[in-house]
């Protein structure tokens, strides 16, 4: 069976996911991308991409990339940039492959020429989309009914975990044509990694690197609206002095709120907040390991990577409720914690809560286990599932 698969970049965490479907027996599976790298991810996504075209059947299609700001909360008014793909050669090159199925990602101009194409030859499409309930929100009426219509037109849709299938059950899509696909993290990697670092080691070198204290509380990511950085910065301003002593407040990643993390670290106490720029997974497996909390304030992610990363490191993670990955991996008091970001006072309380809880150790181990099922295969089995329900002849 000729499988195509649409989707913007072959980045890094998704080449096994790919690697595992083209291992289906049987299949012959080719990956049509819209861009070979993102600006933003230049250095990133270049080695993935050469290793990806040497592992699978890669072609880039021809089209236009346009960079765009999108809303992704309506109450903190949060936007972040995002590229938006139109590529206009997927109708070519779809016509070239001639597959028994396609199956699209996200629900833009990629799907659209997707449903073309398959209409008029038809064959089954699977689409494949993620979706918060913070950013599925945030859509007006025209973007919500755009989307309806192209979800009635596939014979399956693949969601990414339970915030996502329910966003997708109230755009119209039945559950016998939902299925499950959550977000992996590179599982296998991640866990080689955690083996192989010495945690005493990784803890004197992170705190003699940027001068923290005794314990660190981590923030990973872009420094953009999206991730929460100004609700979080306010929230730590806002606890009393106690529950703060003894913390670093490390914010590591670059962004266009460098300036306020830059700010509120003169401001605050020597130590207190501290920052390093985005660093390789490589380097950022050991502050993971190093670090005693992570933080992820995200005002509506549509997943959130990182916490599968840091829970898969033994890093308990006090998680936003609007992170698309909180209501899958994250189970409050006992494989972390969850909160409200946009509740300030809840935010701090939250937070003051994290970082006194005896039972971090005790929740970083359920952590751990919690992250093993959120691997590479799991995801490629919920797609390989949804691919053969829509090639049920009907």
């Amino acid at each position: 069976m000729r499988v195509a698969l649409l989707t913007n970049l072959l980045t890094p965490y998704r080449l096994p996911v790919y690697c595992d479907l083209a291992a289906t027996p049987g299949w012959r599976l080719r990956v049509l991308l819209c861009a070979a790298i993102e600006s933003t991810r230049r250095q990133a996504l270049a080695g993935a991409h050469e290793a990806g075209r040497a592992a699978l059947d890669v072609e880039i299609v021809s089209g236009a990339s346009l960079r765009r700001r999108v809303r992704t909360h309506r109450g903190q008014a949060s936007k972040h940039g995002s590229m938006l793909h139109v590529p206009w050669g997927v109708l070519g090159a779809l016509r070239r492959f001639a597959p028994d199925v396609v199956v699209t990602s996200e629900l833009g101009p990629r799907t659209a020429f997707a449903s073309a194409y398959a209409a008029l030859h038809r064959v089954p499409l699977v689409i494949w989309c993620y979706h918060s309930r913070a950013s599925a929100a945030s859509v007006g009426p025209l973007e919500r009914a755009w989307r309806r219509w192209l979800l009635a037109r596939a014979h399956a849709v693949v969601g990414m975990g339970i915030q996502a299938r329910a966003v997708l059950r109230g755009l119209g899509v039945p559950p016998t044509r939902l299925f499950d696909a959550p977000n992996a993290h590179a599982a296998e990697w991640w866990e080689e990694r955690f083996r192989a670092l010495d945690p005493i080691a990784e803890r004197l070198a992170l705190r003699a690197g940027v001068r923290a204290r005794e314990r660190v509380a981590l923030v990973a990511g872009r420094l953009e609206e999206v991730k929460g950085i100004l609700p979080l910065l306010a929230a730590w301003r806002a606890l009393p002095g106690p529950a703060r002593a003894g913390w670093t407040l490390l914010f590591v990643g670059d962004g266009p709120l460098i300036e306020a993390v830059a700010r509120a670290q003169r401001e605050a106490a020597e130590g207190e907040i501290a920052h390093l720029p985005a660093q390789p997974p490589e380097t950022l497996a050991g502050i993971y390991v190093a670090a005693d909390l992570m933080v992820f304030p995200s005002l509506g992610d549509t997943w959130g990577l990182v916490v599968n990363e840091a829970m898969a490191c033994g890093l308990p993670v006090l998680c936003s409720r609007h992170a698309g990955c909180a209501d899958d991996l994250i189970t409050n008091g006992e494989t972390g914690w969850l909160f409200d970001p946009t509740d300030a006072e809840g935010f701090r309380d939250a937070l003051a809560h994290a970082l006194a809880d005896p039972g971090r150790e005790r929740i970083a181990a359920r952590a751990r286990g919690a992250a093993k099922r959120f691997g590479p295969a799991t995801q490629a089995q919920g797609l390989r599932r949804a691919i053969l329900h829509a090639c049920v002849p009907r």
